[in-house]
């Protein structure tokens, strides 16, 4: 987890998310309230899963700037920027380079857990949906993968999908996307959450295009006004366009993003005392914050 600033977290709430491993399933646990949920909002920056590229800028005692490569942002050309404790990050050119050059195994299941043996003994962490991790070899029913400053691991090979070097994922058709995003129904929302251990609005977005091998950047403003995205009317929205809300009616500042789903139906990640969900796009906007929409080109 990113965070705006060093050492601002919370002594025994967001412990289990500093810690290496991390466990968000106990960091989650200790935000069941709203209020200590909201509390994130403008504390917390984004999310990177396992084995991400990150460049280090500064250290400051036991935490560090950084920049997350894969998501895209006008405020840093090289990635998303944000502090993160040192524990978090392990300088590893052996993976480095399995991870730019060779095969790479991508975490489908929502969440697999790393083990020792192909046959799921000596469970070790747990990792997120959209997860990447180069390959080291395969088995009838596991797939061995690099981690970065570990041994190698196993996933199941039913949780992943194996792809080549250079091999793009397929073009998705809108159904993919919204078959992506309707796996999630129901899980709670998260301040800068890009796992299926939580998301934001935007978080959510970038997640399921992301995995479908199409990148757009990682917050809403952002997504609609510098992804390069085709503009949409209002009347002419059709099932899996970006649609975008500001601050105010009329305003220029985006607060929030959501997937079209068709009939005035919209399914994105609300707010922190919510979930991801499906509702009436009318309902979600009684006083016209709807701000435009974006589509981003799929298949057929």
């Amino acid at each position: 987890t990113l965070w705006v600033d060093p050492a601002t977290d919370r002594p025994g709430i967001d412990d289990p998310s500093l810690t290496n491993p991390v466990d968000l399933d106990a960091w989650n646990a200790n935000m069941q309230d709203t209020e200590t949920r909201v509390w994130l909002t403008g504390m917390l920056e984004s999310q990177a899963v396992l084995g991400s590229e990150v460049i280090v800028d500064e250290i400051d005692g036991d935490w560090a700037h950084v920049v997350v490569t894969a998501q895209g942002t006008p405020r840093d050309p090289r990635g998303y920027p944000g502090w993160v404790p040192t524990v978090h990050l392990v300088a590893d050119a052996g993976f480095a380079h399995r991870a730019a050059t060779g095969t790479t195994a991508t975490v489908t299941a929502l969440t697999s857990t790393l083990t020792g043996t192909p046959s799921g003994n000596h469970p070790g962490i747990d990792v997120s949906f959209d997860t990447i991790l180069p390959v080291l070899g395969r088995t009838g029913k596991a797939v061995r993968v690099a981690v970065p400053g570990g041994r190698p691991m196993y996933l199941p090979a039913q949780d992943v999908v194996v792809r080549e070097h250079g091999q793009q994922p397929p073009l998705p058709t809108v159904e993919d996307i919204v078959a992506t995003g309707e796996r999630f129904l129901g899980l709670r929302y998260l301040w800068a959450g890009v796992s299926a251990y939580g998301f934001d609005c935007s978080g959510y977005t970038y997640t399921l295009f992301h995995h479908h091998g199409i990148s757009i950047n990682r917050d809403a403003g952002d997504q609609m006004n510098h992804s390069g995205l085709e503009a949409v009317d209002r009347e002419d929205l059709q099932r899996g366009d970006l649609v975008f809300f500001a601050t105010e009616p009329g305003g220029d500042s985006i607060r929030h993003v959501a997937l079209y789903v068709g009939d005035d139906m919209i399914m994105q990640a609300p707010n922190a005392s919510r979930s991801v969900e499906i509702m009436s796009l009318t309902e979600y906007d009684p006083i016209g914050e709807y701000a435009g929409a974006r589509r981003v080109q799929l298949a057929g």
